[in-house]
């Protein structure tokens, strides 16, 4: 057994001590410096104002997409006229014009160019062919919107923007600096390079099984170290003892002692990868959110006025969206987000969208009743993490389910949000708990937290870097003795 436990932290040592290593020093550049993004506030607050007065007939803006079931209808501005854009259940994305039933036609470079150039008010310097894929739009958040233009404009930060062919919207927004780090950060941290991460099946199988085998060797190099202290103890060693010298040394010793931290961020880490293997995930079924709307999107849509529009000036953005069979219009500006019932023509007040959520709730849940709902509180140890929050203003509701299922709708917009059982609660402090050590009185306590990552991350490196030296010595070794064999 103990051969076989060696040989497996041997050779899995040799594959993956650089990806270990690469993993703790990636880690601590993530913290700094996270990948790129571009907030829906500040998207929205740089958008074109939606000019309403020009709309005529939203529901034959809808028919000329031909997207028969709609899952999410907004209306923007492009070119000076109101735009439907309709992102479809399957995945599929179309946008027309809203003063006249049309398809917007094909975007070009120029029209990117002019959008990019109203968007951050910076010149341009140069507009990329359509591009349907590249490391920083990779994510399959962005699959319904592809392809894009990359846009690079004339600033000190080398700024580029992703304008979506489909929908005319600026999505994605990097500068080189946050490029330059991301590719000694998340690209090396989550196995990201584009040709890799663009095939999400072959990326999650992949990273899934590096991450396991790394535990495998790491388990087999702990049991290996805890039999060879009592061996040496047995030979009357004392304290930390270990039967080798030099590298091999310093490896046990260190292995012996934080040995568990680097098992327990292997183990958290490939629990990111988990989808749905041994947790559950936190997002809504197509089906419960079709029952916590209560009516399809396009009944919704038929039931807008062009004053119901009109009332919120300066709008960037409209979505038509339901909750428990009521229509509800969401007009964001540059300032705030406001929700309107349509049909009553008023704006939705706190009491009342409770009261909806949970009726929408019941209905999508009928074997289950409410144990009780509450808004999520800002300090809330499940809904407000370092690397995720519900929205403000979202409401928990607790199923009487064994799980207790909660169930989260976000009063801004009433969009159902997630549900989180037993096992997605747990999966919190098994993964962001461990991972991040998002750990109540730890996370928010800075430089506290920040200290206690770097060090246990720079011992995980250094720990590394002595199972670098050894595998590099081994292999050199065995390519020495296969040499001589050849010779011979």
């Amino acid at each position: 057994m103990t051969r076989l436990l060696a040989k497996l932290h041997r050779w899995i040592s040799i594959v993956l001590c650089l990806m270990f290593a690469a993993w703790f020093a990636s880690g601590a550049v993530m913290i700094y410096v996270p990948f790129p993004s571009l907030p829906d506030a500040e998207r929205i607050a740089r958008a074109e104002v939606v000019d309403v007065s020009t709309v005529t007939s939203l529901p034959a803006a809808l028919a000329v997409t031909g997207i028969n079931s709609a899952d999410r209808l907004r209306l923007l501005q492009y070119q000076q006229r109101p735009i439907l854009v309709v992102e479809g259940h399957s995945g599929d994305v179309m946008a027309s014009f809203a003063d006249s039933p049309e398809l917007i036609r094909p975007l070009t470079a120029a029209d990117a160019r002019t959008i990019a150039e109203k968007f951050s008010s910076v010149s341009v310097t140069s507009v990329s062919d359509l591009i349907a894929y590249d490391q920083w739009v990779v994510h399959d958040r962005f699959d319904p919107y592809r392809p894009f233009f990359r846009v690079a404009l004339a600033d000190s930060a080398g700024t580029n923007l992703y304008v979506s062919a489909k929908t005319t919207e600026v999505l994605q927004q990097t500068n080189r600096q946050q490029r330059v780090w991301n590719y000694v950060g998340a690209v090396v941290h989550w196995i990201y390079p584009t040709f890799i991460r663009k095939d999400w099946a072959l990326w999650d199988q992949l990273v899934w099984w590096v991450s396991l085998v790394g535990i495998t060797g790491v388990v087999a190099g702990l049991t290996l170290g805890v039999k060879h202290l009592r061996a040496a103890r047995q030979l009357g060693d004392k304290g930390l003892a270990s039967p080798f010298s030099g590298w091999l040394a310093w490896h046990h010793k260190i292995g012996f002692v934080f040995g568990i931290v680097v098992l327990l961020w292997i183990f958290s880490g490939w629990l990111s990868m988990d989808h749905g293997r041994l947790f559950s995930v936190p997002d809504p079924t197509a089906q419960q959110v079709a029952d916590v709307r209560g009516i399809a999107l396009s009944e919704a849509l038929g039931q807008i006025q062009v004053e119901d529009l009109a009332r919120f000036a300066g709008a960037s953005e409209f979505e038509i969206t339901a909750l428990d069979e009521q229509p509800l219009l969401v007009a964001r500006t540059r300032e705030e987000s406001e929700l309107m019932l349509i049909g009553p023509s008023r704006i939705a007040d706190q009491s009342y969208l409770i009261s909806a959520a949970e009726s929408a709730v019941s209905q999508a849940w009928p074997d289950n009743t409410i144990k009780n709902s509450y808004l999520v509180p800002a300090d809330d140890i499940y809904g407000h993490l370092r690397e995720g929050s519900v929205g403000d203003r979202t409401l928990r509701l607790v199923l009487s389910d064994v799980d207790e299922t909660w169930v989260h709708v976000n009063l801004n917009d009433g969009h159902l949000v997630s549900v989180m059982d037993y096992s997605r609660r747990m999966y919190r402090w098994l993964f962001n708990g461990i991972h991040s050590l998002d750990f109540p009185g730890l996370v928010n306590s800075r430089p506290l937290w920040d200290v206690l990552m770097i060090f246990l991350m720079a011992v995980g490196f250094i720990f590394s870097l002595t199972g670098i030296v050894i595998a590099y010595r081994r292999v050199a070794r065995v390519l020495i003795s296969w040499k001589k064999t050849g010779a011979a």
